[in-house]
């Protein structure tokens, strides 16, 4: 039989994860609010910067026109005013004309400084709105970039955290073969791996993996006690792993529906929710999930221990 290793620093290990990840993931928390307030103040002031960019914009548009008009007459008085008269009728014809030319070219410039005026008083309350949507928007996208990256190094962590959590489910799982031999009909020390990084398999394997190695454990170690099993004494541990599997679960689907309600739907959250009550209860969730977590960490480590204390009797 190969000998038993001990894990239970490997377990401590994945307890000091928890710790960095929850740490991490209460920062990530801390921006998805700041980003939540700031995408909400873009969301509020949409309606109103629109809506003044639209009447500035839309007074604008005479201008060109105007322009053009004005343009237009100034050069037809510049070209009649060079035109030489040769009899007295082309003359007053000619004079009529400049005159005429003259009045719709004043006009023209006048009604041209009364789009400049309004479009100037539109300017002048379009701009200040102007410069705060650009802060506004300048603060969302900061804001949002330092939350992805929080969440990106939070999600890094948590995926080295299952990673060694997994290897130390393989590791104990093998040392459970070493000693019970009915385990060859069991789990295999890679399905840890493949309990939780396999889409799919992965809402219910991991469960059902650290229940056998909890159970066959205990089997294993009453198999070589002194005394026999006291029927009175009632083990909760399955029950208590199943709260811990719920738990992590629902802190799962409440970050995804988090960040699907952050992202993609128009309002930062679902409009109606209350953001802030959202993200207090993902936390509380996570808390609860990894005080369970390292309760059966800790008291798994205990039975690795007794593994190696009893290892001899294993070899009788």
């Amino acid at each position: 039989m190969k000998k038993l290793t001990n894990n239970t620093k490997l377990g401590k290990l994945v307890l000091l994860c928890n710790v960095l990840v929850f740490v991490l993931f209460v920062i990530s928390m801390l921006n998805l609010i700041k980003f939540d307030k700031t995408n909400n103040a873009v969301i509020d002031e949409r309606a109103n910067y629109n809506k003044l960019y639209e009447n500035y914009a839309t007074a604008q548009h005479p201008l060109r026109q105007d322009s053009a008009e004005v343009a237009y007459y100034q050069y037809k008085l510049d070209t009649l005013q060079q035109k030489t008269a040769l009899s007295k009728d082309e003359k007053n014809a000619l004079a009529e004309s400049i005159e005429v030319t003259k009045q719709t070219l004043a006009d023209k410039q006048k009604q041209r400084e009364a789009h400049l005026k309004a479009v100037a008083e539109y300017e002048k309350e379009y701009t200040p709105t102007h410069e705060n949507w650009l802060k506004l928007n300048a603060d969302n996208t900061s804001a949002k970039k330092s939350f992805w990256i929080w969440a990106c190094i939070t999600i890094v962590f948590f995926l080295i955290k299952t990673l060694l959590f997994a290897k130390w489910g393989a590791d104990n799982n093998r040392n459970l073969r070493n000693v019970a031999p009915w385990m060859k009909s069991g789990m295999k020390p890679y399905s840890a791996y493949i309990a939780w990084f396999v889409p799919f398999i992965n809402l219910i394997r991991p469960l059902s993996f650290y229940k056998e190695l909890w159970n066959e454990t205990d089997y294993a170690l009453e198999s070589v006690a002194d005394k026999e099993r006291d029927e009175n004494n009632i083990d909760n541990s399955n029950l208590y792993m199943s709260i811990w599997w719920a738990f992590l679960l629902c802190s799962v689907w409440l970050m995804n529906f988090v960040l699907f309600g952050t992202f993609f739907r128009e309002g930062a959250l679902f409009v109606k929710t209350n953001h802030l009550t959202m993200i207090i209860v993902a936390v509380v969730i996570m808390v609860i999930t990894m005080c369970i977590e390292t309760l059966i960490i800790l008291n798994y480590n205990k039975k690795n221990l007794k593994l190696i204390e009893n290892e001899d009797k294993f070899n009788k």
